[in-house]
């Protein structure tokens, strides 16, 4: 049974359906997703997901973030192999929207949400591979890690992609689709990501790397291309 919508967003139903139905719905205060009270720029959009308050009854599986209204609604999935369940990054807004989080835990999707009001247009802008007068960058990953609380590493990430997403005649999809962390050929978190994500996609998350050892990160994009970058360990939190 999927539950009521608090957003009351009119295509929840097909939402949940499509996106978790494998399992039971719950809305979950503790599933916070953060969001600016002004969006000014519709294709960088930014968005923060924080249900750090779920790990109180246990680990979690999979995060989610679904927007309702965009042409992709399932813009992320987060895997916290050993991660918190945290990210924040940017995407791209069609139009005012609900977004929510929604992660597994125990069997449960446990969901939250807040609504994003904007001009919205950012899914149907002039693609990035025809404003940029270079694209010989394309795949260069800049990243830094800080040590951060309860012995994890916050890693934050930006790698250079056009990100199109193939709705404008002429320009092809062309995005990441992975990006996978590791530390000592060990996974830490993985992200699956969808065309809704803005150019240049930026992520910040919270790893455990345990020891402080260097990480190593992998990115692939639509076309085949993988990106590498390893990064040493964390800096001391400032």
């Amino acid at each position: 049974m999927i539950p009521p919508d608090p957003l009351n967003s009119p295509l929840w139903p097909s939402m949940a359906a499509a996106h978790l139905a494998d399992a039971p719905i719950a809305f979950d205060e503790r599933v916070r997703v953060i969001l600016p009270p002004v969006t000014e720029d519709q294709t960088q959009a930014p968005l923060a997901v924080d249900a750090r308050g779920l790990l109180a009854d246990g680990p979690v599986g999979d995060v989610l973030v679904i927007a309702d209204l965009n042409p992709f609604p399932l813009t992320l999935r987060l895997s916290p192999v050993k991660a918190a369940p945290f990210v924040a990054f940017r995407m791209k807004i069609e139009q005012g929207t609900a977004l929510r989080a929604a992660v597994r835990q125990n069997g449960v999707w446990r969901v939250g949400g807040a609504y994003l009001d904007a001009a919205g247009g950012g899914c149907s802008v002039k693609p990035a591979t025809q404003a940029r007068a270079d694209l010989s960058t394309v795949g260069e990953i800049r990243a830094r890690s800080w040590a951060a609380e309860n012995g994890r590493t916050r890693l934050r990430l930006r790698i250079d992609h056009p990100m199109d997403n193939g709705l404008i005649a002429g320009a092809p999809a062309y995005f990441v689709e992975t990006v996978e962390i590791s530390a000592a050929g060990a996974p830490l978190a993985r992200l699956t990501l969808s065309e809704a994500v803005a150019p240049d996609p930026t992520f910040t998350l919270l790893v455990e790397t345990g020891d402080g050892a260097a990480l190593a990160i992998r990115a692939r994009d639509n076309n085949g291309a993988v990106f590498d970058a390893r990064l040493p360990g964390p800096e001391a939190e400032r």
